[in-house]
Protein backbone atom coordinates (compact mmCIF):
# COMPACT_ATOMS: atom_id res chain seq x y z
CA UNK A 1 0.00 0.00 0.00
CA UNK A 2 2.37 2.69 1.21
CA UNK A 3 4.98 1.36 -2.13
CA UNK A 4 1.46 2.39 -4.15
CA UNK A 5 1.26 5.74 -2.35
CA UNK A 6 4.16 6.25 -3.10
CA UNK A 7 4.45 5.55 -6.95
CA UNK A 8 1.45 7.91 -7.48
CA UNK A 9 3.07 10.67 -5.69
CA UNK A 10 6.43 10.46 -8.01
CA UNK A 11 4.68 9.74 -11.42
CA UNK A 12 5.02 12.37 -14.20
CA UNK A 13 1.66 13.27 -14.22
CA UNK A 14 1.15 13.09 -10.48
CA UNK A 15 -0.31 16.79 -9.26
CA UNK A 16 2.63 18.67 -7.41
CA UNK A 17 1.70 19.65 -4.04
CA UNK A 18 1.35 23.64 -3.76
CA UNK A 19 2.75 25.16 -0.39
CA UNK A 20 -0.46 26.72 1.37
CA UNK A 21 -1.10 30.62 1.38
CA UNK A 22 2.85 30.88 -0.46
CA UNK A 23 3.15 32.64 -4.35
CA UNK A 24 5.83 32.83 -6.25
CA UNK A 25 5.99 35.49 -8.75
CA UNK A 26 8.77 36.46 -11.66
CA UNK A 27 9.99 40.39 -12.18
CA UNK A 28 12.37 41.38 -14.49
CA UNK A 29 13.70 45.02 -13.01
CA UNK A 30 13.64 47.72 -15.84
CA UNK A 31 16.11 49.46 -13.38
CA UNK A 32 19.05 46.93 -13.57
CA UNK A 33 17.68 44.12 -16.08
CA UNK A 34 18.18 41.36 -12.67
CA UNK A 35 15.18 38.73 -13.04
CA UNK A 36 13.74 37.88 -9.73
CA UNK A 37 11.96 35.73 -7.69
CA UNK A 38 9.93 37.49 -5.56
CA UNK A 39 8.32 34.92 -2.76
CA UNK A 40 5.22 36.06 -1.04
CA UNK A 41 3.52 33.98 1.87
CA UNK A 42 -0.23 35.11 3.26
CA UNK A 43 -0.79 34.80 6.87
CA UNK A 44 -3.64 32.41 7.91
CA UNK A 45 -6.42 34.78 7.96
CA UNK A 46 -5.97 36.99 5.26
CA UNK A 47 -8.87 38.64 3.19
CA UNK A 48 -10.15 39.70 6.57
CA UNK A 49 -8.17 43.02 7.09
CA UNK A 50 -5.06 44.50 6.34
CA UNK A 51 -1.60 43.68 7.17
CA UNK A 52 2.05 45.27 7.60
CA UNK A 53 4.53 43.45 5.45
CA UNK A 54 7.91 42.20 6.15
CA UNK A 55 10.66 41.71 3.12
CA UNK A 56 13.48 39.78 3.50
CA UNK A 57 16.77 40.32 1.24
CA UNK A 58 18.74 36.46 0.41
CA UNK A 59 15.43 34.67 0.04
CA UNK A 60 17.11 31.68 -1.51
CA UNK A 61 17.99 30.49 2.02
CA UNK A 62 16.12 33.17 4.31
CA UNK A 63 11.92 32.92 2.63
CA UNK A 64 11.11 29.70 4.64
CA UNK A 65 12.63 30.61 8.12
CA UNK A 66 10.88 34.08 7.68
CA UNK A 67 7.60 32.45 6.62
CA UNK A 68 7.60 29.64 9.21
CA UNK A 69 8.69 31.84 12.14
CA UNK A 70 5.98 34.60 11.18
CA UNK A 71 3.34 32.03 11.28
CA UNK A 72 4.42 29.66 14.18
CA UNK A 73 4.55 33.29 16.94
CA UNK A 74 1.48 35.17 15.07
CA UNK A 75 -0.54 31.61 15.63
CA UNK A 76 0.60 31.55 19.26
CA UNK A 77 -0.24 35.04 19.75
CA UNK A 78 3.26 36.53 20.31
CA UNK A 79 3.09 38.18 17.16
CA UNK A 80 0.59 39.92 14.61
CA UNK A 81 -0.16 38.64 11.25
CA UNK A 82 1.98 39.22 8.34
CA UNK A 83 2.81 39.04 4.85
CA UNK A 84 6.15 37.49 4.05
CA UNK A 85 8.16 38.76 0.60
CA UNK A 86 10.97 37.16 -0.18
CA UNK A 87 13.34 38.37 -2.51
CA UNK A 88 15.51 35.81 -4.63
CA UNK A 89 16.83 35.46 -7.90
CA UNK A 90 16.12 33.35 -11.21
CA UNK A 91 18.35 32.18 -13.66
CA UNK A 92 21.44 30.26 -12.61
CA UNK A 93 22.98 30.47 -9.12
CA UNK A 94 24.81 33.12 -8.50
CA UNK A 95 24.70 33.68 -4.86
CA UNK A 96 27.50 35.36 -4.16
CA UNK A 97 27.89 37.94 -7.47
CA UNK A 98 23.91 38.49 -6.88
CA UNK A 99 24.51 39.57 -2.92
CA UNK A 100 27.25 41.19 -4.35
CA UNK A 101 26.44 43.43 -6.61
CA UNK A 102 23.04 44.43 -4.84
CA UNK A 103 23.22 44.50 -1.74
CA UNK A 104 26.62 46.86 -1.49
CA UNK A 105 25.88 50.72 -1.67
CA UNK A 106 29.12 51.39 -3.23
CA UNK A 107 31.70 50.06 -5.28
CA UNK A 108 34.46 49.14 -4.08
CA UNK A 109 37.64 46.82 -5.80
CA UNK A 110 38.41 44.82 -2.64
CA UNK A 111 36.89 42.92 0.43
CA UNK A 112 34.02 40.40 0.03
CA UNK A 113 34.50 37.36 -1.89
CA UNK A 114 37.25 38.48 -3.78
CA UNK A 115 38.59 40.66 -6.80
CA UNK A 116 35.98 38.67 -9.17
CA UNK A 117 32.97 39.36 -7.21
CA UNK A 118 33.87 43.04 -6.74
CA UNK A 119 33.78 43.80 -10.10
CA UNK A 120 30.21 44.07 -10.05
CA UNK A 121 29.94 45.46 -6.75
CA UNK A 122 27.51 48.87 -5.80
CA UNK A 123 24.68 47.82 -7.31
CA UNK A 124 22.58 48.74 -4.08
CA UNK A 125 21.29 52.29 -5.61
CA UNK A 126 19.85 50.22 -8.62
CA UNK A 127 18.28 47.77 -6.17
CA UNK A 128 17.30 50.27 -4.08
CA UNK A 129 15.13 51.56 -6.91
CA UNK A 130 13.79 48.60 -8.08
CA UNK A 131 12.50 47.82 -4.93
CA UNK A 132 10.96 52.06 -4.86
CA UNK A 133 9.78 51.66 -7.93
CA UNK A 134 9.18 48.18 -8.86
CA UNK A 135 8.51 45.65 -6.15
CA UNK A 136 6.99 47.50 -3.46
CA UNK A 137 4.40 49.26 -6.05
CA UNK A 138 3.47 45.75 -7.00
CA UNK A 139 2.83 44.29 -3.41
CA UNK A 140 0.97 47.25 -2.45
CA UNK A 141 -1.19 47.28 -5.49
CA UNK A 142 -1.36 43.39 -5.25
CA UNK A 143 -2.13 41.91 -2.15
CA UNK A 144 -3.78 43.97 1.19
CA UNK A 145 -0.64 45.67 2.48
CA UNK A 146 -0.48 48.26 5.50
CA UNK A 147 2.04 51.01 3.47
CA UNK A 148 3.32 52.70 6.53
CA UNK A 149 4.10 49.24 8.13
CA UNK A 150 6.95 47.74 6.07
CA UNK A 151 10.17 46.04 7.51
CA UNK A 152 13.18 45.17 5.30
CA UNK A 153 15.19 41.98 7.09
CA UNK A 154 18.89 41.64 6.11
CA UNK A 155 21.90 39.53 7.25
CA UNK A 156 25.85 40.15 6.40
CA UNK A 157 25.90 41.76 3.07
CA UNK A 158 22.09 42.47 2.85
CA UNK A 159 22.21 43.90 6.95
CA UNK A 160 24.62 46.20 5.36
CA UNK A 161 22.36 47.04 2.55
CA UNK A 162 18.98 47.33 5.44
CA UNK A 163 21.97 49.93 7.34
CA UNK A 164 22.41 51.96 4.37
CA UNK A 165 18.99 52.33 3.83
CA UNK A 166 18.03 52.73 7.20
CA UNK A 167 20.68 55.31 7.43
CA UNK A 168 19.61 57.63 4.15
CA UNK A 169 16.12 57.56 5.56
CA UNK A 170 14.31 55.62 3.04
CA UNK A 171 10.44 56.46 2.63
CA UNK A 172 10.25 52.86 2.27
CA UNK A 173 10.43 50.98 6.01
CA UNK A 174 9.46 52.43 9.26
CA UNK A 175 11.27 48.95 11.13
CA UNK A 176 14.62 47.27 10.23
CA UNK A 177 15.87 44.11 11.57
CA UNK A 178 19.91 43.95 10.67
CA UNK A 179 21.55 40.88 11.55
CA UNK A 180 25.26 40.78 12.00
CA UNK A 181 25.80 43.37 8.97
CA UNK A 182 29.05 43.60 7.63
CA UNK A 183 29.30 47.18 8.43
CA UNK A 184 33.23 46.77 8.01
CA UNK A 185 32.78 46.99 3.84
CA UNK A 186 35.07 49.42 2.13
CA UNK A 187 36.66 50.52 5.34
CA UNK A 188 33.72 51.22 7.34
CA UNK A 189 32.62 53.71 4.75
CA UNK A 190 29.06 53.23 6.62
CA UNK A 191 29.85 55.21 9.21
CA UNK A 192 30.47 58.22 7.00
CA UNK A 193 26.79 58.01 5.98
CA UNK A 194 24.79 58.08 9.41
CA UNK A 195 22.96 60.96 10.51
CA UNK A 196 22.87 63.12 13.44
CA UNK A 197 18.87 63.13 13.29
CA UNK A 198 16.83 60.97 15.51
CA UNK A 199 15.39 58.21 12.83
CA UNK A 200 11.84 57.15 12.35
CA UNK A 201 12.11 53.88 12.94
CA UNK A 202 12.30 50.96 15.17
CA UNK A 203 15.22 48.91 14.93
CA UNK A 204 16.81 45.64 16.03
CA UNK A 205 21.02 44.65 15.23
CA UNK A 206 21.97 41.55 16.36
CA UNK A 207 25.51 39.71 16.07
CA UNK A 208 27.12 36.62 17.56
CA UNK A 209 29.37 35.96 19.97
CA UNK A 210 30.88 33.76 18.31
CA UNK A 211 31.51 35.02 14.73
CA UNK A 212 34.45 37.33 13.90
CA UNK A 213 34.71 39.65 17.20
CA UNK A 214 34.53 42.52 14.48
CA UNK A 215 31.34 41.87 14.14
CA UNK A 216 30.08 42.52 17.74
CA UNK A 217 32.28 45.54 17.69
CA UNK A 218 30.64 46.99 14.96
CA UNK A 219 27.23 46.35 15.82
CA UNK A 220 28.25 47.86 19.10
CA UNK A 221 29.53 50.92 17.27
CA UNK A 222 26.41 51.60 15.30
CA UNK A 223 24.02 51.01 18.42
CA UNK A 224 25.87 53.75 19.71
CA UNK A 225 25.78 55.85 16.58
CA UNK A 226 22.39 55.75 15.34
CA UNK A 227 19.21 57.71 17.06
CA UNK A 228 15.91 55.79 16.58
CA UNK A 229 12.59 55.64 18.06
CA UNK A 230 13.60 52.56 19.20
CA UNK A 231 16.14 50.16 19.54
CA UNK A 232 17.40 46.94 20.58
CA UNK A 233 21.14 45.35 19.88
CA UNK A 234 21.72 42.05 21.44
CA UNK A 235 25.01 40.18 20.74
CA UNK A 236 23.83 36.53 20.99
CA UNK A 237 25.82 33.99 23.07
CA UNK A 238 27.04 31.02 20.86
CA UNK A 239 25.99 32.02 17.93
CA UNK A 240 27.95 32.01 14.39
CA UNK A 241 27.85 34.11 11.39
CA UNK A 242 26.02 31.13 9.96
CA UNK A 243 23.71 30.01 12.42
CA UNK A 244 22.19 33.48 13.83
CA UNK A 245 19.91 34.30 11.36
CA UNK A 246 16.45 32.41 12.72
CA UNK A 247 16.92 33.48 16.06
CA UNK A 248 17.44 36.86 15.31
CA UNK A 249 14.72 37.35 13.36
CA UNK A 250 12.19 35.91 16.24
CA UNK A 251 13.77 38.20 18.49
CA UNK A 252 13.83 41.13 15.72
CA UNK A 253 10.24 40.80 14.58
CA UNK A 254 8.59 40.58 18.50
CA UNK A 255 10.80 43.58 18.85
CA UNK A 256 9.73 45.98 15.51
CA UNK A 257 5.94 44.87 15.62
CA UNK A 258 6.21 44.94 19.71
CA UNK A 259 4.89 41.11 20.23
CA UNK A 260 5.93 38.97 23.07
Amino acid sequence: MLFALLLALTAPDAKPFVVDRAEVRRMVSKENGVAYKVYVALPHDYGKKRYPVVYVLDADYSFLIARNIADHLAERDHLRELIVVGIAYDGPPQYRLNRTRDYTPKFSPTGGYGPESQKVSGGGPKFRAFLEKELVPFIDSSYATLPKERCLVGHSYGGLFATWMLATQSPLFDRYVIVSPSLWYDGGWIFTQLPAKTLSARVYLAAGSSEDPVMAADLRKLAARIKTQALDADVLADETHNSIFPRALSNGLRFVFEGR
